[in-house]
């Protein structure tokens, strides 16, 4: 054999090895690199056609399921108003748009009751005539303008099939939903009407009287993370909504849940910085005891 093919053989194997480790390295990067590893797309893909995970706080861990963020924070409303004795609660979207998010909250209210007897109903605050027009810059202009996302109210209408759908004009209509609607105690909100004037008046649901809401109320914000072009500030939109009302509030603050992206084994994903809590710290059952956590042992040598 000579030199050269001695040389190209070597050169051939050094390729295949080359070629393999290239194989290897890209198989790992699809599997476990990025934000989400890509073995969790994977399965969730799977679990969509056999649909072989069946525990509903899997599913949201895990996000297989449509709006899991939705279902996370019913799920925690609920185990609070079971412990505190009550066995029904409100879940609110303000800004429902399309329709999409209110018919996922209906099917969460239902996986809810299922795995904590604790029953859900579900209020959805729209006007059904899109966005109304920016107020001023604290408004956000260059993201959303008058007729944005307006709903196409028959068609939702038909598709819902518990949910309470009311149109209008939101400071209208919050102002007597307490009265005519008469709800349990409110344990979950999703803020999302975009603009930073329509959050301040959805805001004001959190002053209802004690018996409308629970001690702590978990709350979503939607559009506060995003990337540059969004722009997303405390200076305005929802964010400066939230800052202003603290300020104005003496015994309620809305806070974000710490830490919530790094608890148990769930995946972090964007949502968990969406995810806040109203505290009314004038609630007559604020300080009841729900910790089930009483005590720890000393453990043994």
């Amino acid at each position: 054999m000579s030199k050269g093919e001695v040389d190209g053989g070597r050169w051939m194997a050094r390729n295949s090895r080359l070629r393999r480790n290239a194989v290897t390295n890209s198989l790992r990067n699809f599997l476990f690199s990025g934000p989400i590893p890509t073995r969790f797309h994977v399965l969730r893909a799977l679990n969509r056609r056999f649909g072989f995970v069946k525990n509903y706080r899997r599913m949201l861990d895990y996000g297989m399921i449509e709006r899991a963020y939705y279902g996370h924070c019913m799920l925690h409303a609920a185990t609070l108003a079971r412990k505190l004795g009550h066995r029904r609660i409100s879940s609110i979207e303000f800004g429902v748009a399309g329709g999409n998010g209110l018919v996922a909250m209906e099917r969460h209210a239902e996986a809810v009751q299922a795995e904590t007897g604790v029953e859900v109903a579900v209020y959805g605050f729209d006007t059904g005539q899109g966005m109304p027009p920016p107020q001023d810059y604290r408004d956000m202009p260059y993201m959303w303008q008058p007729g944005y996302f307006a709903m196409d109210i028959p068609k939702l209408q038909a598709r819902l099939r518990s949910a309470r759908l009311i149109l209008g004009d939101v400071a209208e209509t919050l102002r007597e939903f307490a009265d005519k609607e008469k709800p349990p105690p409110i344990g979950f909100i999703s803020f999302d009407l975009d603009y930073y004037s329509s959050t301040v008046t959805a805001l004001k649901v959190l002053e209802a009287d004690h018996q409308c809401l629970l001690p702590r109320v978990a709350c979503y914000f939607d559009d506060m993370v995003g990337d540059i072009d969004w722009a997303y500030n405390e200076f305005t939109g929802e964010l400066l909504a939230i800052k202003e009302f603290n300020a104005a509030q003496e015994h309620i603050k809305i806070a974000p849940v710490n830490g919530l992206r790094f608890w148990g084994a769930r995946i972090p994903q964007h949502w968990h910085e969406q995810i806040f809590v109203a505290h009314l710290f004038t609630h007559p059952d604020y300080g009841k005891p729900t910790s089930e956590l009483t005590q720890l042992p000393l453990a043994e040598d």
